[in-house]
Protein backbone atom coordinates (compact mmCIF):
# COMPACT_ATOMS: atom_id res chain seq x y z
CA UNK A 1 0.00 0.00 0.00
CA UNK A 2 1.38 3.30 -0.68
CA UNK A 3 0.81 6.59 1.78
CA UNK A 4 -1.12 8.72 -0.26
CA UNK A 5 -0.01 12.20 1.77
CA UNK A 6 3.78 10.89 0.82
CA UNK A 7 3.37 10.91 -2.32
CA UNK A 8 1.05 14.15 -2.39
CA UNK A 9 4.12 15.55 -0.66
CA UNK A 10 6.30 13.96 -2.67
CA UNK A 11 5.12 15.91 -6.18
CA UNK A 12 5.04 19.08 -3.98
CA UNK A 13 8.24 19.16 -2.55
CA UNK A 14 10.62 16.87 -4.39
CA UNK A 15 14.27 16.50 -3.40
CA UNK A 16 17.04 17.61 -6.53
CA UNK A 17 20.83 16.24 -6.58
CA UNK A 18 23.34 18.72 -7.75
CA UNK A 19 21.96 21.59 -6.22
CA UNK A 20 22.95 25.51 -6.15
CA UNK A 21 23.18 27.35 -2.89
CA UNK A 22 19.89 28.73 -4.06
CA UNK A 23 18.30 25.71 -4.56
CA UNK A 24 19.71 24.22 -1.48
CA UNK A 25 17.47 27.24 0.17
CA UNK A 26 14.70 26.63 -1.31
CA UNK A 27 14.52 23.15 -0.38
CA UNK A 28 15.20 23.79 3.23
CA UNK A 29 12.07 25.97 2.87
CA UNK A 30 10.07 23.10 1.02
CA UNK A 31 11.10 20.72 4.18
CA UNK A 32 9.29 23.05 6.43
CA UNK A 33 6.98 23.51 4.44
CA UNK A 34 5.98 19.80 3.54
CA UNK A 35 5.88 18.84 7.65
CA UNK A 36 3.21 22.01 7.77
CA UNK A 37 1.43 20.19 5.57
CA UNK A 38 1.82 16.99 7.24
CA UNK A 39 1.07 18.37 10.34
CA UNK A 40 -2.57 20.01 8.75
CA UNK A 41 -3.17 16.39 7.61
CA UNK A 42 -2.81 14.75 10.92
CA UNK A 43 -4.43 17.68 13.24
CA UNK A 44 -7.27 18.42 10.90
CA UNK A 45 -8.26 15.48 8.67
CA UNK A 46 -6.76 12.41 10.54
CA UNK A 47 -3.88 11.99 8.25
CA UNK A 48 -5.98 11.29 5.44
CA UNK A 49 -6.40 14.79 3.87
CA UNK A 50 -7.52 14.88 -0.29
CA UNK A 51 -5.26 15.52 -2.79
CA UNK A 52 -6.90 18.55 -3.49
CA UNK A 53 -5.90 20.42 -0.50
CA UNK A 54 -2.23 19.32 -1.10
CA UNK A 55 -2.53 21.98 -4.13
CA UNK A 56 -4.33 24.62 -2.90
CA UNK A 57 -2.27 24.41 0.42
CA UNK A 58 0.67 24.91 -1.74
CA UNK A 59 -0.90 27.95 -4.14
CA UNK A 60 -1.77 29.86 -0.81
CA UNK A 61 2.17 29.56 0.18
CA UNK A 62 2.89 30.93 -3.21
CA UNK A 63 -0.37 33.17 -3.21
CA UNK A 64 0.10 34.84 0.47
CA UNK A 65 3.50 34.09 1.23
CA UNK A 66 2.48 32.70 4.77
CA UNK A 67 4.94 31.10 6.45
CA UNK A 68 4.44 27.53 7.95
CA UNK A 69 3.00 28.91 11.71
CA UNK A 70 0.61 31.20 10.14
CA UNK A 71 -1.10 28.02 7.61
CA UNK A 72 -1.43 25.88 9.99
CA UNK A 73 -2.84 28.79 12.31
CA UNK A 74 -5.63 29.62 9.07
CA UNK A 75 -6.52 26.11 9.51
CA UNK A 76 -7.28 26.06 13.25
CA UNK A 77 -8.88 29.27 12.98
CA UNK A 78 -11.33 27.76 10.48
CA UNK A 79 -11.38 24.19 12.06
CA UNK A 80 -12.46 26.20 15.64
CA UNK A 81 -15.14 28.48 13.58
CA UNK A 82 -16.63 24.90 12.13
CA UNK A 83 -15.55 25.98 8.40
CA UNK A 84 -13.07 24.21 6.86
CA UNK A 85 -13.81 23.98 3.68
CA UNK A 86 -11.84 26.03 0.75
CA UNK A 87 -13.97 28.69 0.22
CA UNK A 88 -13.89 29.87 3.42
CA UNK A 89 -10.01 29.73 3.82
CA UNK A 90 -9.43 31.40 0.92
CA UNK A 91 -12.06 34.11 2.38
CA UNK A 92 -9.71 34.12 5.68
CA UNK A 93 -6.27 34.14 4.07
CA UNK A 94 -7.15 37.10 1.99
CA UNK A 95 -8.40 38.88 4.47
CA UNK A 96 -5.07 38.42 6.39
CA UNK A 97 -3.19 38.93 3.64
CA UNK A 98 -4.50 42.88 3.64
CA UNK A 99 -3.87 43.27 6.64
CA UNK A 100 -0.19 42.32 5.85
CA UNK A 101 0.13 39.39 7.92
CA UNK A 102 3.46 36.65 6.81
CA UNK A 103 4.76 35.94 9.69
CA UNK A 104 3.73 34.23 13.26
CA UNK A 105 4.53 37.65 15.05
CA UNK A 106 2.33 39.59 12.53
CA UNK A 107 -0.56 37.53 13.21
CA UNK A 108 -0.40 38.00 16.76
CA UNK A 109 0.12 41.52 16.64
CA UNK A 110 -2.92 41.28 14.30
CA UNK A 111 -4.94 39.53 16.77
CA UNK A 112 -3.84 42.06 19.60
CA UNK A 113 -5.28 44.74 17.30
CA UNK A 114 -8.97 42.99 16.40
CA UNK A 115 -8.81 42.32 20.30
CA UNK A 116 -9.01 46.04 21.10
CA UNK A 117 -11.29 46.72 18.38
CA UNK A 118 -13.99 44.06 19.64
CA UNK A 119 -13.30 45.42 23.30
CA UNK A 120 -14.03 49.12 22.34
CA UNK A 121 -17.15 48.04 19.78
CA UNK A 122 -18.57 46.36 22.77
CA UNK A 123 -18.38 49.60 24.70
CA UNK A 124 -19.68 52.08 22.10
CA UNK A 125 -23.22 49.44 22.19
CA UNK A 126 -23.34 49.67 25.65
CA UNK A 127 -22.59 53.41 25.58
CA UNK A 128 -25.40 54.01 23.32
CA UNK A 129 -27.80 51.88 25.07
CA UNK A 130 -27.59 48.46 22.42
CA UNK A 131 -28.96 45.48 23.84
CA UNK A 132 -27.61 43.94 20.86
CA UNK A 133 -24.15 43.16 19.24
CA UNK A 134 -22.81 45.52 16.43
CA UNK A 135 -23.53 44.54 13.08
CA UNK A 136 -20.75 44.16 10.60
CA UNK A 137 -21.44 47.63 8.88
CA UNK A 138 -20.79 49.12 12.56
CA UNK A 139 -17.81 46.99 13.54
CA UNK A 140 -16.33 48.48 10.12
CA UNK A 141 -16.86 51.87 11.14
CA UNK A 142 -14.77 51.18 15.04
CA UNK A 143 -12.10 49.67 13.03
CA UNK A 144 -12.32 52.67 10.46
CA UNK A 145 -11.96 55.36 13.72
CA UNK A 146 -9.69 52.95 15.83
CA UNK A 147 -7.35 52.06 12.70
CA UNK A 148 -7.64 54.62 9.53
CA UNK A 149 -8.32 57.64 11.81
CA UNK A 150 -6.16 56.79 15.20
CA UNK A 151 -8.50 57.90 17.43
CA UNK A 152 -8.52 56.78 21.38
CA UNK A 153 -11.86 56.01 22.55
CA UNK A 154 -11.24 59.29 24.67
CA UNK A 155 -11.93 60.88 21.70
CA UNK A 156 -14.68 58.50 20.29
CA UNK A 157 -16.37 59.04 23.49
CA UNK A 158 -16.99 62.75 22.80
CA UNK A 159 -18.34 62.36 20.03
CA UNK A 160 -20.97 59.73 21.54
CA UNK A 161 -21.70 62.15 23.97
CA UNK A 162 -22.91 64.85 21.25
CA UNK A 163 -25.52 61.66 20.64
CA UNK A 164 -27.58 62.63 23.44
CA UNK A 165 -29.87 65.05 21.57
CA UNK A 166 -31.07 62.52 19.21
CA UNK A 167 -33.18 59.80 19.76
CA UNK A 168 -32.29 57.43 17.85
CA UNK A 169 -28.38 58.01 17.27
CA UNK A 170 -26.92 56.06 14.60
CA UNK A 171 -22.87 55.69 13.54
CA UNK A 172 -23.73 57.39 9.94
CA UNK A 173 -23.97 60.48 12.85
CA UNK A 174 -21.21 59.83 14.96
CA UNK A 175 -19.16 58.81 11.96
CA UNK A 176 -19.52 62.66 10.30
CA UNK A 177 -18.83 64.41 13.67
CA UNK A 178 -15.57 62.00 14.03
CA UNK A 179 -14.57 62.76 10.00
CA UNK A 180 -15.27 66.56 10.45
CA UNK A 181 -12.34 66.33 13.25
CA UNK A 182 -10.19 64.36 11.41
CA UNK A 183 -10.77 66.34 8.42
CA UNK A 184 -9.42 69.60 10.79
CA UNK A 185 -6.05 67.89 11.39
CA UNK A 186 -7.44 66.86 15.08
CA UNK A 187 -5.92 64.40 16.69
CA UNK A 188 -5.98 65.26 20.48
CA UNK A 189 -8.69 64.69 22.69
CA UNK A 190 -7.27 68.82 23.96
CA UNK A 191 -7.28 69.78 20.59
CA UNK A 192 -10.82 68.54 20.19
CA UNK A 193 -12.40 70.16 23.06
CA UNK A 194 -10.54 73.12 22.21
CA UNK A 195 -11.73 73.06 18.58
CA UNK A 196 -15.53 72.51 20.09
CA UNK A 197 -15.06 75.50 22.63
CA UNK A 198 -14.31 78.11 19.52
CA UNK A 199 -17.04 76.54 17.54
CA UNK A 200 -19.21 77.52 20.74
CA UNK A 201 -17.67 80.49 21.05
CA UNK A 202 -18.37 81.46 17.58
CA UNK A 203 -22.18 80.20 16.97
CA UNK A 204 -22.79 83.24 20.39
CA UNK A 205 -20.78 85.57 18.39
CA UNK A 206 -22.98 85.13 14.94
CA UNK A 207 -26.16 85.19 17.43
CA UNK A 208 -25.15 88.25 19.21
CA UNK A 209 -24.22 90.00 15.80
CA UNK A 210 -27.56 89.16 14.67
CA UNK A 211 -29.62 90.34 17.66
CA UNK A 212 -27.52 93.52 17.95
CA UNK A 213 -28.00 94.25 14.12
CA UNK A 214 -31.89 93.65 14.84
CA UNK A 215 -31.84 95.71 17.79
CA UNK A 216 -30.47 98.68 16.20
CA UNK A 217 -32.70 98.19 13.12
CA UNK A 218 -35.53 98.84 15.11
CA UNK A 219 -34.10 101.43 17.12
CA UNK A 220 -33.13 103.35 13.99
CA UNK A 221 -35.28 106.72 14.45
CA UNK A 222 -37.09 107.42 10.91
CA UNK A 223 -37.31 111.12 10.12
CA UNK A 224 -40.67 112.44 10.37
CA UNK A 225 -41.53 114.87 7.43
CA UNK A 226 -44.48 117.04 8.82
CA UNK A 227 -44.59 119.28 6.02
CA UNK A 228 -44.50 117.66 2.45
CA UNK A 229 -45.52 120.87 0.86
CA UNK A 230 -41.52 121.36 0.62
CA UNK A 231 -41.39 118.54 -1.87
CA UNK A 232 -43.27 120.27 -4.15
CA UNK A 233 -41.29 122.22 -6.56
CA UNK A 234 -43.88 123.83 -8.43
CA UNK A 235 -45.69 125.16 -5.48
CA UNK A 236 -46.24 128.90 -4.77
Amino acid sequence: MNNLQEIELHKLYHPKTALSPEQILENSKNKYRANAIETISNTFFSGVMSSSWYSDIDLWFQKYNFDEEVMIALFQYCFDHSALHHNYIETVASAWAKNQIKTFSDLEKYYEKQEKINTIAKTISKKLGFSRQLSQYEQAYVEKWLVDYGYSFDIIEIALKKTTSKANPNFDYIDRILSDWYDHKLKTADEIQKYLADMKQKSKDVANMKKNTATNFNNYEQRLYENLDQFYANKK
